[in-house]
């Protein structure tokens, strides 16, 4: 796995704010400023959008999801995901904790 932080190649921080835009039959876009000076530094567009802590109904719009999709399906589709990114998220955790190898 490898993992990236953002920095900011105006002013080096790596303090960032995340801009998350939706549009209908658009897939979403994240443009990455810098907290500290304001400037863009990324933009990410996203085929798929997971966001912890917010419900079933949240998920389904954010997936443009129709109301003839199975139930079923639609909900182990939000379990498997919401599971994928807490796994995720602990691995990157873990990562950040890891020693740093000597040069």
């Amino acid at each position: 796995m490898e993992i990236h932080r953002q920095t900011c190649q105006s002013c080096h921080s790596r303090e960032m704010q995340n801009i998350l835009v939706r549009e209908p039959g658009v897939p979403s876009t994240v443009y990455a400023r810098c907290a500290k000076c304001g400037e863009l530094v990324a933009l990410y567009r996203l085929s798929d959008y997971y966001h912890h802590g917010k419900d079933l109904e949240s998920y389904l719009r954010s997936h443009g999801v129709s109301s003839g999709e199975s139930g079923r399906d639609i909900l182990a589709d939000f379990q498997r995901t919401q599971k994928e990114a807490e796994e995720g998220f602990q691995r990157v955790l873990e990562f950040f904790e890891m020693p740093k190898e000597e040069s």
